[in-house]
């Protein structure tokens, strides 16, 4: 009979990391809070990821509308968010359903894109008959059509070059958006060459800085001013630890202008819903209100910019955000709360405004209102908790994490003795890769004092033999 012999008390194997709180749904509103709570309910997501998708759709379709305008500063309405989520944490179908209506206005904008274009080939195939015709005249006829813009509103996984070529000579307000930021991130376009150029890019586009790029090519130097830009990344969980480790990445503050997320898995908990999405009220309200403004025509200049309208803030609205970013100052001190997350708190009170003035788009309202600034507010401070509880979470040993989820499967399904051959054959997959990380993690379970053995059989501390 296997003795327990208990020299101390059992040893955590893990560093109990604070948990994601719950997102304030609330404070995204009316419209898009409702929209919100169905998509994660019946997609079985983390109502945080639901609401990333969300709100990056809503940018996308408010910021070519108008900025915010205090006190001659111009503050874009583009977000710049990232997710960070497992395979089979349903990324990919959270963000169909958000961007759907975006999807839906780019494909008839490619449509009506299609005929332009035939009739613009038509057209100047006439005009090269009509120059052949008329070769010997004194003023042969000159064809100035200009050729038709490509639509292209959602870019995937653009080259950096792409992307700028495509606010130049495309639309003037564009998102990037993809469910496997990776593929972005590890792309050409973040090599480690390019790296710089792309983040240092991407950072001026959020400040809404002119698109400016000399070449020695002729053709190929670029100049545009006010084009937009709103992001949304979703990246596997071993890509985000060291993209949010990478000293270039958070010395340009790329980083430091995301709204981040990192909830917790729901894997197990997503049970099927048998609900139509296509057909709930709360979407189809959503849907129908981002359509509403993507076919809202911008207000252009000559050269293709855009020409924002301004959204002032009201008198109380003004106080509050002049109040909000005072305390978010005065916190980033050596000794601050907001010390340690000092990068992205300098930029959390310009995220604010751009948020509010997001909610005032959609709203029709004329003015950024104190409820907005408020509702706002009050997003952001979940994203700086965010941002702390990430940055405090000590770095991941994946023998420990392998060690302490075995330790729960054997308590789960009541092993209380056992031996190796028993988990050889029987036990989880992660934990029989090879009969020497089998014993290794026996080893560490030893060690912690969660296991006995007598040289045969092993018995797992605190576990009925239910």
């Amino acid at each position: 009979m296997l003795q327990r012999i208990w020299r101390s008390p059992p040893q955590p194997l893990l560093e109990a990391n604070p948990a994601s709180l719950d997102y304030p749904v609330a404070a995204l509103g009316d419209l898009l809070a409702p929209a919100v709570e169905r998509l994660a309910q019946v997609l079985g997501v983390p109502q945080a990821m639901a609401a990333q998708s969300v709100l990056a759709t809503t940018a996308l379709a408010t910021q070519g509308h108008a900025n915010v305008e205090l006190d001659g500063r111009i503050y874009p309405l583009s977000l710049y968010l990232l997710t960070v989520a497992s395979s089979g944490d349903r990324k990919t179908a959270v963000d169909r359903w958000a961007l759907q209506p975006a999807r839906e206005w780019e494909r008839q904008q490619w449509q009506a894109y299609r005929e332009k274009l035939a009739r613009y080939r038509a057209n100047l195939a006439k005009s090269h008959l009509l120059q052949a015709t008329n070769e010997g005249s004194e003023d042969p006829p000159i064809f100035t059509e200009p050729e038709p813009a490509t639509p292209r509103l959602i870019s995937s996984e653009p080259t950096i070059e792409a992307l700028t070529k495509s606010l130049c000579f495309g639309l003037p307000s564009m998102g990037l958006f993809s469910d496997e930021g990776g593929q972005f991130l590890g792309s050409s376009t973040m090599s480690r060459d390019n790296r710089l150029k792309a983040v240092t890019t991407l950072s001026a586009l959020w400040d809404g800085s002119p698109i400016d790029r000399s070449r020695s090519m002729p053709g190929e130097s670029l100049r545009a001013y006010d084009r937009r830009l709103s992001l949304h990344l979703m990246l596997q969980p071993c890509l985000a630890g060291q993209l949010l480790k990478d000293p270039l990445l958070n010395g340009q503050g790329i980083f430091a202008r995301c709204l981040i997320i990192w909830p917790n898995s729901l894997a197990g908990q997503r049970l099927y819903q048998p609900v139509d999405l296509s057909k709930d009220p709360q979407l189809q309200r959503y849907r129908q209100r981002i359509g509403t403004l993507l076919h809202r025509p911008w207000s252009t200049g000559n050269d293709g910019s855009l020409e924002p309208k301004a959204l002032p803030l009201r008198s109380l609205a003004r106080q509050t955000w002049i109040n909000l970013h005072d305390t978010i100052e005065t916190q980033l001190g050596e000794f601050g709360e907001l010390a340690n997350v000092r990068a992205s708190a300098s930029k959390a009170a310009d995220n604010v405004l751009r948020i509010a003035g997001v909610f005032a788009v959609l709203e029709d309202s004329e003015m950024i209102e104190v409820t907005h600034i408020q509702r706002a507010s009050t997003l952001m401070d979940y994203y700086l908790i965010e941002i702390q509880r990430l940055t405090e979470q000590e770095p991941a040993n994946t023998l420990l994490e392998e060690s302490d989820r075995l330790l729960r499967w054997l308590q789960e399904k009541h092993w209380s003795v056992f031996t190796v051959r028993d988990l050889l054959r029987n036990g989880p997959r992660f934990a029989r890769k090879s009969s020497h990380h089998t014993l290794t993690l026996l080893v560490e379970l030893m060690e912690h004092q969660w296991l006995s053995t007598d040289g045969r059989n092993f018995e797992v501390r605190d576990v009925s033999t239910q």
